[in-house]
């Protein structure tokens, strides 16, 4: 049995202990490893080598230890080992030496030409069938196995149609194999190998055409040989002299990089030194002092725009409205620098922003670029630096640990008594970039370093960051909070224990129940994914603030919470939750009403002083202070939803995985590099891009047998009835918005009391290949029940007439799930719907 590689398409060997010795040496350690075993139909996959090794050895032993024994040969036996091997999706049974020889015997032949053409057939193989998904940043298809066997008339050299060509043809006609595109090249947005990976495939490559040209050599000597005496050997014999290897351009790993950079519009790192380290090098027997430069990398941002803008699909998205945009895409968000924490904690980021400020004046003035519709100038300013408060500290100059400074806040000067008295931002003296100067001038020209460090403590600042110099940009005003870290790692976590912990010691709550309720929950598609995990009673009893929970969990917790704790709805306990809940509803907000906000500043006072009154051993953190300053921020830069970190985190994790899988001399270095390699074959295609992979996914679909139900709904409904072709699927996925059969709900229209009104989702279908329409069933909105944060509706008793919406047409895109609860069927919602029905009708209104 023949055992291939389907990672390279060129390892063979004759044993499974070979091919995983192969899979080892070669792929295991790539970030993007995945395989399905695939032996014998098994599904199982794996992303680390070890586990795939320890699956097959108590699984498939005897695949292991039976080796490559023969078989006996007989036509029966061998189409019984063939239809054996069939089911097994690896594996392959070549054929025996003497069916080849009886197939050999069988041919006419009437000179060596004739039995090398049909050696020459015997060799050829199809075009590889399988292909692999595109991921961010690569990854291996999850629907095929690793192993792949041959069919049975294979050999294992890889086919190129010119060379076949070559063979068969005996036309004159000269042709090039350079110039000759190769069905066997995978399509570079449809596959992502590693390195090695590539280097194999070439080398594979390369050695079948040296085979191939030998062999047609020695047929024409051949034939030469019969007609000796003539000029046309010479001349004939020549042409193999000319012969160009169509792979030396990227033979090696250094020349492939040479050609992505020429090709695909390479933007290439810089190394900017900020210090120099002192070490002892080895020079001969001895060593010698010497120093190391301290760098980080920097990608530079004019021409990392210019990439992007590049592509005409992405220019075409920035210059074109858009009722919504792909800005949450991995894709999105590109890398700008890296560098080692501890080179960053000894010569500080001033460095890095210093190569940022540069390019940010340049832009701010204007730069011409190339774009995908030719020259065009464009100018750009710095809107507001994402992260936690440790980060934007660091970054603006401020104290990181605020427990050590007298004014704690970056957008106000309070101390920490003021913090625990007062709770509306009119109530503190707000920093401005003026007073924030001066105070930094001030620590510099301090003459001792006492007082310096004195006023670094009263001031709460440590240094005078280079963002006071970005063009258009005030450090105190755009450097928002993070609900991430803000809220959902830092005030829900601490006020849901306090809530709860208080609840158990008064025997008005159960643990144990509260688990149980967790664990038994019903929850949606949606949300099933970032289940809570229960609570433990350690982490109720220790001292932190944490409930161990990840933020998606704290998401949902915040949704489901009212409904696992109504037991005790009547005490003030319980109502501090709904109040945390609504704050929380209206930042999560993608539209936020003026009037909102000052609903909003209300309810943050009363909340702080509601926890105060209820937990007066508690002292006020300094993220609960931060608070005060979120709807003015609102009014500023927008929705803080707008400015979360969780995306950002998203991105990170990838870089991590790199970094603890592959042992890299220079780590900072190679991350760059790879991530700088794949930014640039983005634009490859014209007609893709990751940022607009997944738009529309489909689940299952079939053919709608009652066309003529579907056209009087779209002419009901829509006012057209043009049906080229027509499916119904199960679900779709739309730019990241999963929409199912039966279980979806869709909010349609506002009612006349502004209630959303939910529609349940009977089908779905997919009109003339790109018209998404959702046909459902109405349900009737009651009210908004403030004792559980959710919409309660009605169901319909009696059968009705279903409607027809298409996708555009939705007040909000974001798909809803309804819950029972006491016989009474609510909707609980992800964030405040006020404003968005607001602006829905507004649009409305104008058209």
């Amino acid at each position: 049995m023949v055992w291939r590689c389907v990672i390279c398409f060129v390892f063979v060997a004759l044993t499974l202990k070979s091919l995983l010795s192969h899979i080892n040496s070669a792929h295991s350690r790539s970030p993007d490893f995945r395989v399905v075993c695939g032996i014998d139909g098994c599904s199982k996959e794996y992303r680390i080598y070890n586990s795939l090794w320890y699956h097959i050895r108590r699984n498939h032993r005897e695949h292991l230890e039976s080796g490559g024994r023969e078989r006996t040969a007989t036509a029966t036996s061998s189409r019984e080992a063939s239809s054996a091997v069939n089911r097994n999706v690896w594996g392959y049974r070549p054929a025996t030496a003497e069916n080849r020889e009886h197939q050999t015997g069988e041919a006419v032949m009437e000179n060596g030409v004739q039995a090398e053409d049909v050696l020459i057939e015997e060799n050829r193989v199809q075009p590889c069938p399988y292909s692999v998904s595109p991921q961010h940043f690569g990854a291996f298809d999850s629907t095929a196995s690793l192993y792949s066997g041959f069919d049975d008339d294979t050999f294992i050299s890889p086919s190129h149609p010119a060379l076949s060509q070559t063979v068969d043809s005996t036309s004159n006609t000269t042709l090039n194999i350079a110039d000759v595109p190769c069905p066997a090249a995978v399509d570079s947005s449809a596959s992502c190998q590693s390195k090695r990976g590539v280097n194999d495939v070439l080398a594979g490559m390369q050695q079948y055409q040296a085979l191939l040209v030998t062999n047609l050599r020695s047929q024409l000597q051949t034939v030469f040989q019969q007609h000796q005496g003539s000029e046309l050997e010479k001349e004939a014999m020549a042409v193999f002299d000319q012969i160009e290897d169509p792979f030396a351009s990227v033979a090696t790993t250094y020349r492939q990089d040479n050609v992505i950079k020429e090709n695909f519009n390479f933007v290439e790192s810089e190394e900017v030194s900020v210090g120099y380290t002192a070490c002892l090098k080895k020079k001969g027997a001895t060593r010698v002092l010497s120093t190391i430069p301290k760098c980080f990398h920097y990608i530079p941002l004019i021409k990392s725009l210019e990439q992007l803008l590049s592509h005409p699909k992405v220019l075409e998205m920035i210059d074109q409205p858009q009722k919504y945009r792909n800005g949450s895409k991995l894709a999105a968000i590109r890398l700008l620098a890296i560098a080692k924490k501890s080179e960053l904690s000894e010569c500080g980021v001033d460095g890095i922003l210093g190569r940022l400020y540069e390019d940010l004046i340049m832009l701010y003035g204007g730069v011409n670029i190339q774009t995908g519709n030719g020259e065009r100038e464009i100018f750009g300013a710095l809107v507001s630096i994402c992260g936690d408060t440790l980060a934007q500290h660091e970054l603006c100059g401020f104290k990181e640990g605020v427990g050590f400074a007298y004014s704690k806040c970056r957008q106000c000067e309070c101390s920490f008594e003021d913090m625990q008295m007062y709770f509306d931002e009119d109530n503190f003296e707000l920093r401005t970039l003026e007073r924030h100067v001066r105070q930094c001038g001030d620590i510099e020209k301090a003459n001792t370093e006492y007082l310096r460090n004195s006023l670094k403590t009263t001031f709460g600042i440590n240094r005078r960051s280079k963002l006071v110099e970005f063009p258009a940009f005030n450090l105190i005003q755009q450097t928002p909070q993070d609900m991430m870290h803000v809220i959902l790692e830092g005030i829900a976590p601490l006020e849901i224990k306090c809530v709860i912990k208080h609840l158990v010691l008064l025997g008005q709550l159960d643990l144990d129940v509260l688990n149980t309720a967790l664990a038994g929950f019903p929850y949606s598609p949606l949300d099933v994914r970032d289940r809570p995990s229960p609570i433990a009673y350690s982490t109720l009893a220790s001292s932190d603030n944490k409930l161990k929970q990840s933020s998606g969990q704290m998401i949902v917790l915040l949704k489901i919470l009212p409904f696992l704790i109504d037991s005790v709805k009547d005490n003030e306990y319980y109502k501090i939750i709904l109040e945390l809940i609504e704050i929380v509803k209206i930042l999560f907000a993608p539209v936020i009403g003026l009037q909102t906000l000052s609903k909003l500043k209300t309810l943050i006072e009363q909340h702080l002083k509601h926890m105060k009154n209820l937990f007066p051993d508690n002292n006020i953190t300094p993220k609960q202070h931060y608070l005060i300053h979120a709807p003015s921020q609102i009014k500023l830069l927008g929705p803080m939803v707008r400015h979360m970190c969780m995306r950002f985190e998203s991105k990170h994790c990838f870089f991590k995985q790199w970094a603890s899988k592959l042992n890299f001399r220079n780590v900072c270095k190679s991350l760059i590099r790879h991530n700088q390699m794949y930014e640039c074959c983005q634009n490859v295609s014209h007609s893709k891009h990751p940022i607009f992979f997944n738009e529309c996914a489909l689940g299952p679909t079939s053919e709608i047998r009652n066309m003529s139900y579907l056209k009087e709904k779209m002419r009901a409904f829509l006012g057209n009835d043009d049906i080229n072709n027509a499916v119904s699927v199960k679900w779709i996925n739309l730019n990241g918005n999963k929409y199912i059969q039966e279980k979806t709900l869709l909010l349609t229209s506002v009612n006349s009391n502004d209630l959303p009104e939910f529609g349940l989702v009977s089908n779905i279908y997919v009109i003339n290949s790109s018209l998404y329409c959702f046909e459902f069933q109405q349900h009737n909105t009651v009210c908004y029940d403030r004792n559980y944060m959710a919409y309660t509706i009605e169901i319909p008793n009696m059968a009705q007439g279903t409607e027809l919406i298409t996708a555009d047409s939705l007040v909000d895109f974001t798909p809803y799930y309804s819950y029972t609860h006491k016989d009474v069927t609510y909707v609980p919602t992800k964030y405040y719907l006020v404003d968005v029905l607001g602006l829905h009708r507004a649009l409305s209104d104008e058209l």
